[in-house]
């Protein structure tokens, strides 16, 4: 996503781009990697800061809030985030305090921007819409849901706005979603991750807190976002891009649990006897109109410069090599033939086996292969073979134009195999035992911006084994 933020990648990780789209503005490609290792260390270190100023909004005094930042630190939700740096955890967290204090003082540009900024980074920002609302509730219902509808209103422009420019293709209907097995996952790894919910100490401290009136008070007014948060993790572990599943993420709940830490902070500092009882807060800010109107502009034209390449879907699985390997290739490629270069494929010299071959031959990944070429073809290192009656070839394109695709094939007996582009039939051919070209001349309209499918059938692949040999692209006008 850092190379290429303006293109579709995987969702719902797909959406978080503010983080990777900063990192890639600013960062070298060969800074990139670290550069995330960088960001979140300089995310936690402005997140402790932020805490800092959140907690004396609170009411807090120095010395308590100094020791939350301390403890929050020491959590293991903070350790497990450094496990792995290219998650947004860190950057999430910072714009969670962010937002909080911008709420806190109630300015509703910042409000505002702090929850676009969010949304473009972790989908929780919904959870502080309840916040805003009971701010305002004083003021009458219709005045609270008006005002949060105001600020609410720029992340759920971005959040439309890029779900419909950067819809991935379906690849027919998923598999139910099994909720009752991922309800006994659940509690089945209750004794498993029940730990983890201690905060590393922190939430015993904002469960005796609530022995003191203002720790009540602070909890009744921010219950509803409290508890999204802390079933957050939960959820989260028992997903896995395809819905509900019965298998059971315990690693993502210390680190997911890194946006409970403000709220736990802000309760455990109440135990403190000097902490304040009544916070006079700074009248809230406004924004000139001109700024406003720019603001406006900005907002409404900015997911315009997504690039509506249209993505396979890649949601269904969780190997980061596949989908670092397909984002990387498939854009390569494309951008070769949109230069007029004739592409080769060759079986022979497309071998990367994950946890064997060296990760810089990444290049080398049989990304072309998408299905019906058996589990896993694309980290194949042995022929390539159809395993079932219909296997799908990737062709990606930039712009739409007449492509010659030539397969070279043959199979252990004769047999017949059709081709289609676009769900349109382009070729038809007998193969083997001898290796046969088949070229197919595929028009423009039956192409689009994005992963193309090539889809090859045969009704006697699982017996004759129809073996793909090279694979050649050309565009109408290969170069010179």
């Amino acid at each position: 996503m850092a190379e290429e933020p303006r293109v579709f990648t995987v969702d719902p990780w797909g959406y978080r781009i503010l983080l990777p789209a900063i990192i890639g503005a600013l960062a070298p490609p060969r800074f990139i990697v670290p550069a995330f290792d960088w960001a979140a260390q300089a995310a936690l270190a402005l997140s402790c800061g932020l805490l800092l100023v959140y907690l004396r909004k609170q009411g807090a005094t120095y010395r308590a809030a100094l020791l939350a930042v301390i403890v929050m630190m020491a959590t293991p939700s903070v350790r497990a985030v450094f496990e792995n740096p290219f998650l947004v955890e860190p950057f999430a967290l910072a714009l969670l305090l962010l937002a909080l204090i911008s709420i806190e003082r109630g300015t509703p540009w910042a409000i505002a921007l702090s929850l676009l900024l969010l949304s473009l980074s972790k989908e929780i920002w919904l959870a502080l819409l309840p916040l805003v609302f009971l701010k305002h509730l004083p003021e009458g219902v219709k005045e609270a849901s008006v005002r949060t509808a105001r600020v609410a209103a720029p992340a759920a422009w971005f959040g439309l706005a890029m779900r419909f420019l950067w819809a991935p293709q379906p690849e027919g209907p998923r598999p139910p979603s099994d909720y009752l097995g991922a309800a006994a996952s659940i509690l089945a790894g209750i004794p498993v991750f029940a730990f983890d919910f201690l905060l590393g100490g922190l939430a015993i401290a904002a469960l005796l807190a609530l022995t003191r009136p203002e720790a009540r008070e602070y909890l009744k007014q921010h219950a509803l976002t409290l508890l999204p948060l802390l079933a957050l993790p939960l959820f989260a572990a028992a997903y896995t891009g395809e819905g509900a599943a019965t298998s059971f993420f315990k690693a993502d709940v210390p680190r997911l649990l890194i946006y409970v830490l403000p709220f736990a902070a802000a309760l455990a500092v109440r135990l403190d006897p000097a902490h304040a009882r009544d916070v006079k807060h700074s009248p809230a800010g406004k924004l000139s109109r001109p700024m406003m109107v720019l603001c406006v502009i900005v907002l409404a034209l900015a997911p315009l410069l997504l690039d509506r390449y249209s993505r396979v879907d890649l949601s269904t699985s969780r190997d980061g090599p596949y989908v670092l390997g397909f984002a990387r290739e498939t854009l390569k490629t494309a951008r070769k033939l949109d230069r007029g270069e004739a592409l080769v494929f060759d079986p022979g010299d497309r071998k990367f086996a994950w946890g064997v071959s060296p990760p810089n031959e990444l290049s080398k990944l049989r990304f072309f292969l998408r299905r019906g070429f058996g589990p896993l073809a694309h980290y194949g290192v042995h022929d390539i073979r159809m395993r079932e009656t219909r296997a799908v070839l990737m062709v990606p394109v930039l712009t739409p134009q007449r492509l010659r695709v030539t397969a070279t094939m043959d199979a252990r007996e004769s047999a017949w195999v059709t081709f289609l582009a676009g769900g349109r039939k382009v070729g038809e051919a007998l193969i083997g035992p001898q290796p046969v070209a088949i070229t197919l001349d595929i028009a423009a309209d039956r192409l689009f911006r994005g992963d193309n499918r090539i889809e090859l059938q045969c009704e006697e692949a699982v017996t004759v084994g129809p073996r793909l040999l090279r694979l050649e692209i050309t565009p109408s006008k290969p170069s010179v």
